[in-house]
Protein backbone atom coordinates (compact mmCIF):
# COMPACT_ATOMS: atom_id res chain seq x y z
CA UNK A 1 0.00 0.00 0.00
CA UNK A 2 1.10 3.52 -0.73
CA UNK A 3 0.99 6.43 1.72
CA UNK A 4 -0.55 9.69 0.52
CA UNK A 5 -0.58 13.13 2.07
CA UNK A 6 -3.58 15.33 1.32
CA UNK A 7 -3.61 19.11 1.29
CA UNK A 8 -6.94 20.92 1.13
CA UNK A 9 -7.60 24.48 0.06
CA UNK A 10 -10.62 26.69 0.52
CA UNK A 11 -8.69 30.00 0.44
CA UNK A 12 -6.60 28.57 3.31
CA UNK A 13 -4.34 25.58 2.69
CA UNK A 14 -4.12 22.78 5.25
CA UNK A 15 -1.51 20.03 4.81
CA UNK A 16 -1.90 16.52 6.21
CA UNK A 17 1.35 15.59 7.95
CA UNK A 18 0.43 12.02 8.95
CA UNK A 19 -0.71 10.65 5.63
CA UNK A 20 -2.99 7.72 4.92
CA UNK A 21 -2.22 4.32 3.42
CA UNK A 22 -4.44 3.33 0.52
CA UNK A 23 -4.43 0.26 -1.72
CA UNK A 24 -5.05 1.98 -5.08
CA UNK A 25 -5.59 5.18 -7.04
CA UNK A 26 -9.30 4.33 -7.01
CA UNK A 27 -9.28 4.41 -3.21
CA UNK A 28 -7.41 7.73 -3.32
CA UNK A 29 -9.96 9.13 -5.77
CA UNK A 30 -12.80 8.10 -3.43
CA UNK A 31 -11.03 9.63 -0.43
CA UNK A 32 -10.60 12.96 -2.24
CA UNK A 33 -14.26 12.91 -3.25
CA UNK A 34 -15.29 12.28 0.35
CA UNK A 35 -12.95 14.99 1.72
CA UNK A 36 -14.29 17.62 -0.68
CA UNK A 37 -17.90 16.65 -0.02
CA UNK A 38 -17.33 17.03 3.72
CA UNK A 39 -15.64 20.42 3.24
CA UNK A 40 -18.55 21.71 1.18
CA UNK A 41 -21.05 20.46 3.75
CA UNK A 42 -19.22 21.48 6.93
CA UNK A 43 -17.49 24.71 5.97
CA UNK A 44 -19.51 26.23 3.12
CA UNK A 45 -21.94 28.07 5.39
CA UNK A 46 -19.25 29.03 7.89
CA UNK A 47 -16.72 30.50 5.48
CA UNK A 48 -18.83 31.51 2.49
CA UNK A 49 -16.27 29.82 0.26
CA UNK A 50 -17.76 27.63 -2.43
CA UNK A 51 -14.65 26.39 -4.23
CA UNK A 52 -12.42 23.71 -2.74
CA UNK A 53 -9.49 21.63 -3.90
CA UNK A 54 -7.55 18.68 -2.57
CA UNK A 55 -4.06 17.69 -3.67
CA UNK A 56 -2.61 14.24 -3.00
CA UNK A 57 1.14 13.77 -2.69
CA UNK A 58 3.13 10.56 -2.40
CA UNK A 59 5.84 9.97 0.21
CA UNK A 60 8.45 11.52 -2.08
CA UNK A 61 6.39 14.73 -2.24
CA UNK A 62 5.26 14.21 -5.84
CA UNK A 63 1.77 15.42 -6.74
CA UNK A 64 -0.23 12.37 -7.85
CA UNK A 65 -3.85 13.55 -7.95
CA UNK A 66 -5.87 16.79 -7.78
CA UNK A 67 -9.59 17.11 -7.11
CA UNK A 68 -11.70 20.26 -7.29
CA UNK A 69 -15.27 20.95 -6.26
CA UNK A 70 -17.41 24.04 -6.47
CA UNK A 71 -20.94 24.87 -5.51
CA UNK A 72 -23.08 27.82 -6.51
CA UNK A 73 -26.63 29.00 -6.02
CA UNK A 74 -28.07 31.65 -8.30
CA UNK A 75 -31.30 33.52 -7.64
CA UNK A 76 -33.50 33.70 -10.73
Amino acid sequence: MARYFISTTNHVTVMDEEGVELPSHGALRELLRRVLTELLRDEGDLTGVNEYSAHAYDEAGRLVMVARASFSITDQ
